[in-house]
């Protein structure tokens, strides 16, 4: 790459996005003026609120007049608090519904001792305010009762009321309390400060190009693609960083103002923060906000590319808005620290960075990790990017939409699958199974799991119906080789005891997951009848999944015979559709074992052979753990516990053989075993 190309590219972007006024104000005058507004502002507003809730009059009504003593602490509990007025109802539910009254007091007198109980509508503010004074008044009024009781029975006040004393000592540093208050909103409100100074160039360098129509006169100069983008991807991401400084610098100015005016700070505990504790944390806090900013600008930059317009493009980047938004509520989530595996999570790795630093428990090895995983972000998305630009599809907009919003008339016979279609396909297939699969296997159990399976294989049918698809060809129906199959047996042998020592070992680091393996097991067995476990757990996923999966999207994945895209990501959609963390990982290993065997056979037989075979070897295991295909399986069984290096190294070899002969045996173009 030419050093001063890029440069050129990289002052051209720049200047095209700093002529933009809209970004402009997202990049500069945004994070500038919003920090001190919503931050001042909202403490401003809490504190008038609850000073004003405070100094209310409220109406409450009690069953019977209390006496003079009870009435003299509610109508008069405290001189800067609001009094409590009591007035006469004759239908209290009705008066708390229409808010004539705040809390209603049932009196209710026995023998032994006077009981209160007080009636409220939860769903008004001025409820909680009167049941707050009430409990306050109540409390002074009891205790003041029995010390007239125990000094009248001649005993000691203290010794009898107050046998023991205790006193909660807080150790928390003030820094320690306003990092803890800023940890929980402050990645929050970084992470989409940076998302929105990323977007706009992102648009702007990509979309608009196409719009403006410049894009193909760059294309057109004596310069790479790689240059290009390097030069559009540095802009983006010079953006993004200086958004995340100015965030970041904004904020800092607006605490300073919150700790010198002691009225706001005192709320928030940080009258006496020592500033210097608070360097390290923020200068990791910066060092991650850049390098989040170079990974959402790569990723904004390869969704904008799919774009013809800005406007076009503006839709595109919702999607990845909500994407990055959800995940970046983990720092409010309680018990959710930065660990082994939250910091390989993306976008949730760095708010929960942010959150640790600013609590002054950061653990360092974590914080490599981060940085690490955020930099293999970043290579990942450029080399994507790179490959994007090398499409003149891509590029120019000459790809194929969704095929299901074209009219059926206007689409021709045999039309193939696009990546869109098989994209759009999962979707449905994913919401179907969490809001209907749900559903029907926890009530229905081995019912509702076959039912789901036909869902399943209803959706592919149903879309390649739609699209006037040639079924044989999508679906890969054909016959196959004696060769495959024995080829098909090694492949999957080999997969399922690599996926399952993944499988074993995962579980081995997150041991609180055992019950979901439980609950899962009993749901799948809990049937006594071995015949239909097999139908249901191994025949119907062999055939509705191998549809959906090695069927429709491997087909449209693959575009223009790219099977290893197709490999790699149906084989992720795969894993992900099985939603327990447990299972991903080994079901996506399993999933490339079927789609490389589709690839290469053209018949979706052998992965539907090696799905069944998978399936039901789990369901007889499960059902004879005593006979030899148990046994089998305790020999596979790795305790991670107590680790046996030689078992493990056995097991390891065998599956990369096994895995090396299948695929020997897929490859061959002629029937050898004949």
């Amino acid at each position: 790459m030419r050093k001063n190309i890029i440069a050129a590219i990289f002052k051209k972007e720049m200047t095209d996005i700093l002529r933009d006024k809209k970004t402009l104000f997202m990049m500069i005058i945004l994070p500038i003026i919003m920090y001190p507004v919503l931050i001042l502002l909202f403490s401003q507003i809490m504190m008038m609120s609850m000073s004003c809730m405070e100094q209310k009059e409220l109406m409450i009504a009690f069953s019977t007049k209390p006496d003079h003593i009870l009435l003299d602490k509610l109508e008069n509990e405290k001189k800067d608090v609001g009094r409590l007025k009591i007035i006469e109802v004759n239908d209290y539910k009705k008066a708390l519904e229409n808010r004539e009254i705040a809390a209603y007091v049932k009196v209710i007198n026995s023998n032994s001792a006077v009981q209160y109980k007080i009636y409220i509508n939860s769903s008004v503010d001025d409820s909680s305010t009167a049941v707050n004074r009430l409990e306050r008044a109540l409390e002074e009024y009891r205790r003041e009762l029995v010390e007239k009781n125990v000094k009248a029975a001649g005993l000691n006040i203290k010794e009898v009321l107050e046998p023991i004393t205790y006193e909660t000592i807080n150790i928390a540093k003030d820094e320690e309390m306003a990092g803890y208050l800023l940890g929980q909103i402050l990645p929050f409100i970084l992470i989409i400060g940076v998302l929105l100074g990323a977007i706009y160039p992102a648009i702007d360098v990509m979309a608009g190009e196409k719009e403006r129509g410049t894009l193909e006169t760059l294309l057109t100069m004596p310069i790479s693609n790689l240059e290009l983008i390097m030069g559009k991807y540095l802009a983006v991401s010079v953006s993004a960083v200086v958004t995340a400084l100015l965030n970041i610098l904004s904020i800092i100015l607006t605490l300073i103002f919150v700790v010198l005016g002691t009225a706001v700070s005192d709320e928030l505990g940080m009258v006496k923060i020592n500033a210097a504790e608070l360097i390290f944390p923020l200068l990791i806090t910066l060092i991650c906000i850049c390098m989040f900013a170079m990974v959402v600008a790569a990723i904004s930059m390869c969704v904008c590319s799919l774009a013809k317009n800005f406007k076009e493009a503006q839709n595109y980047i919702t999607p990845i808005m909500f994407g990055v938004m959800i995940p970046s509520y983990a720092s409010m989530i309680p018990n959710v620290e930065l660990n082994g595996f939250t910091a390989v999570l993306p976008v949730v790795n760095i708010s929960l960075l942010i959150k640790s630093v600013l609590t002054f428990r950061y653990d360092m090895v974590a914080i490599a990790v981060v940085l690490v995983t955020n930099m293999a972000f970043v290579l990942l998305s450029v080399l994507l990017l790179s490959k994007m630009f090398n499409s003149e599809e891509i590029l120019f907009g000459n790809g194929k939409s969704f095929s299901f919003l074209e009219k059926r008339s206007n689409i021709k016979s045999g039309t193939l699958p696009s990546v869109s279609d098989g994209v759009i396909l999962y979707a449905f297939g994913l919401l179907l199974l969490i809001y209907v699969g749900g559903v029907l296997q926890v009530s229905l159990k081995l019912l509702g799991i076959a039912l789901t399976q036909l869902v399943i294989i209803c959706l592919p049918l149903v879309f390649a119906y739609y699209i006037k698809t040639d079924f044989k060809k999508v679906f890969s129906l054909k016959l196959p080789a004696l060769h495959h199959v024995l080829g098909g047996i090694s492949l999957w042998a080999g997969g399922a005891v690599f996926s399952l020592l993944i499988g074993q070992f995962i579980l081995y680091l997150f041991p609180q997951n055992i019950k979901v393996v439980e609950a899962l097991s009993e749901a799948l067995f809990s049937e006594s009848n071995l015949f239909l476990s097999l139908i249901v757990v191994a025949v119907l996923p062999a055939i509705c999944e191998e549809v959906f999966y090695r069927g429709f999207l491997v087909t449209a994945f693959k575009g223009k015979e790219s099977n290893k895209r197709a490999i790699i990501l149906s084989s992720i959609l795969f894993g992900l559709m099985h939603i327990d963390f447990i299972r991903v990982i080994p079901t996506a290993i399993l999933g490339l074992t079927l789609a490389y065997a589709v690839c290469k056979t053209g018949s979706i037989i052998i992965p539907m052979m090696m799905h069944f075979l998978n399936n039901g070897f789990t369901v007889i295991t499960s059902y004879y753990p005593r006979s030899p295909l148990g046994k089998i399986y305790s020999l596979i069984e790795m305790d991670f516990s107590h680790l046996d290096l030689i078992k493990l190294f056995i097991l390891i070899s065998t599956s990369i053989l096994l895995v090396f002969a299948g695929m020997l045996v897929l490859k061959q173009k002629k029937e050898v075993f004949y």
